[in-house]
């Protein structure tokens, strides 16, 4: 072979090369080096508790799969993003352009949720989001390289709304909510159904994340109150726990959480909380399944206590992401790919069978829950949610089509 012809072959080789990086193919030495993911979770703030939780549900799953997806081996970092839609931005950007990581999942606190879609959006990065539940991102703001795992806001709230004026009897209610995104879909979710029913609100009142003292808040509740409904994240669940009965708020109302003991602040509660309704949520500890009982003995067994939504979801993102990465035979660098196996795959979770609609959040169970005390041989007597209604399928557009649904708008004070 002539010098000129080995100086064509290498231009031409070069060429390709630059043509394959343009569209997403890769080398077999991209394809079998180490698959990055960032996870972005708040290790500090007033949501700290959860983010670790969600560490925790991360982990667990995988070490069980010996950190491999797809003949490749798996490594993973973690992103402190504190429940700031800045920082999580800020994050977001250090995990792709500074570790390179291939996927990204989180973040944790629903107004980081749009934040970290648009890095996606910017960057190409698919984004597994996973705990977020940002209405928005999966109804009128979508991006291409998003899809969630957990759950758009309004879809638990929805099913509690109908819970709450059928199944409890409340026409007159006080609902109590947190002042963010999260909150206000949550909260307005409810409030929706339960007026399109038939009942009344008799009162909202809002509290900032990180509410110090909720004395204020318990005294203002709307007298002639059948009902008082909470939707209260972080430590705040807490002190509204200690409000309620030091200031005799469960001898005149009754109180619902529609979204509030989470069994992560369970173990800071006491027995006063059994009996109460504890939330409308897509997962619960207590629900008694398989795949359930297997994965909440596994997390008991590593860590001692029971697992909160925010453990299973961490745990289902990863199990639905591996998922993906196994169809399409480890090549993450195919971003598209990855992205049609993730739409289109259906997981055996621990909350039960999941599958992407049409916007790309999950059709799944809604379980209305009530605080019961168990014995678990790795916990010991221990406070958990176990269901007493299940909402089977259910949809982010609840019983309305997409479309009615979209030209109404957000839910928004």
């Amino acid at each position: 072979m002539s010098n000129a012809t080995s100086r064509r072959n290498l231009i031409c080789a070069a060429g390709a090369a630059l043509i394959a990086t343009a569209f997403g193919t890769t080398s077999f030495a991209q394809q079998t080096g180490p698959i990055k993911i960032g996870l972005l979770v708040p290790l500090t703030g007033p949501l700290a508790a959860p983010g670790i939780d969600m560490v925790d549900g991360f982990k667990l799953y995988w070490d069980q799969v010996g950190n491999m997806a797809g003949e490749r081996k798996v490594e993973y970092v973690i992103a402190d993003t504190t429940c700031n839609p800045d920082q999580a931005i800020t994050q977001a950007r250090r995990l792709v352009h500074q570790e390179k990581v291939h996927i990204m999942i989180g973040p944790l606190c629903g107004h980081e949720g749009p934040a970290v879609a648009q890095v996606s959006k910017e960057t190409g990065v698919p984004l597994v989001m996973d705990t977020a539940g940002a209405d928005s991102v999966t109804k009128w703001d979508r991006t291409p390289t998003v899809v969630r795992t957990a759950v758009s806001a309004s879809q638990i709230g929805h099913p509690f709304g109908d819970y709450l004026y059928k199944e409890l009897g409340a026409r007159n209610v006080t609902f109590i909510g947190q002042d963010y995104t999260w909150g206000h879909e949550v909260t307005l979710g409810m409030v929706q159904t339960f007026k399109e029913l038939g009942g009344k609100v008799a009162k909202i009142i809002w509290n900032p994340i990180g509410t110090k003292d909720y004395g204020a808040t318990v005294a203002s509740i709307a007298p002639g109150s059948d009902a008082v409904v909470a939707v209260v994240v972080g430590a705040d669940r807490i002190r509204l726990f200690e409000a309620w009965f030091s200031f005799g708020m469960d001898k005149r109302f009754k109180m619902y959480g529609g979204y509030w003991m989470h069994q992560d602040a369970l173990p800071q509660m006491d027995d006063r909380a059994i009996g109460m309704i504890g939330n409308s949520l897509h997962y619960a500890a207590g629900l008694d399944t398989p795949a359930n009982k297997a994965f909440v003995d596994a997390f008991a067994k590593k860590h001692r206590r029971l697992p909160s939504w925010f453990s299973e979801s961490a745990y289902t993102a990863s199990l639905w992401t591996r998922t993906a990465i196994e169809q399409i035979k480890g090549n993450v660098e195919d971003r598209a790919a990855f992205l049609k196996a993730m739409r289109t795959s259906t997981v055996q979770a621990p909350r039960g069978t999941l599958k992407l609609d049409d916007y790309d959040n999950p059709i799944q169970n809604v379980y209305v829950t009530r605080i019961q005390k168990i014995n678990h041989p790795a916990v010991g007597a221990v406070l958990t949610n176990v269901p007493i209604k299940t909402y089977e399928n259910v949809s982010q557009f609840w019983t309305w089509k997409p479309e009615e649904f979209l030209k109404r708008g957000p839910y928004k004070r």
